[in-house]
């Protein structure tokens, strides 16, 4: 969650997994708390209809699984990158020392 730097932690009302955080940073403040109840009012009727749908259908088993196969991902694609950097370092590092070692040979 980011959140700018003026914005107090209790202006904002967490969401859970398919619902978004609760901004209440520009509402008046008698109705904070009632937005804030709606919005647990929301949360606890979405885990209710999650219940209700097969487990191939919830959230947990879709979009979530998703996310993990994108993260995981990620992390092998920075493993791979680093390999190739460190590799193509290596390389150049070999090629270098051959050719100070060939242009003393020339010179000598």
């Amino acid at each position: 969650m980011n959140k700018p730097n003026n914005v107090r932690v209790k202006d904002i009302v967490e969401g859970y997994k398919g619902i978004m955080d609760l901004d209440l940073t520009h509402v008046q403040e008698g109705l904070k708390k009632q937005m804030a109840d709606q919005h647990m009012k929301d949360i606890d009727d979405y885990k209710t209809e999650q219940s209700k749908l097969s487990p191939r259908l919830r959230y947990e088993n879709t979009i979530e699984r998703i996310r993990k196969l994108h993260q995981i991902d990620e992390e092998k694609q920075k493993k791979r990158a680093e390999i190739q950097t460190e590799t193509q370092i290596k390389r150049n590092e070999l090629y270098n020392s051959c050719q100070n070692c060939i242009t003393y040979n020339i010179h000598d």
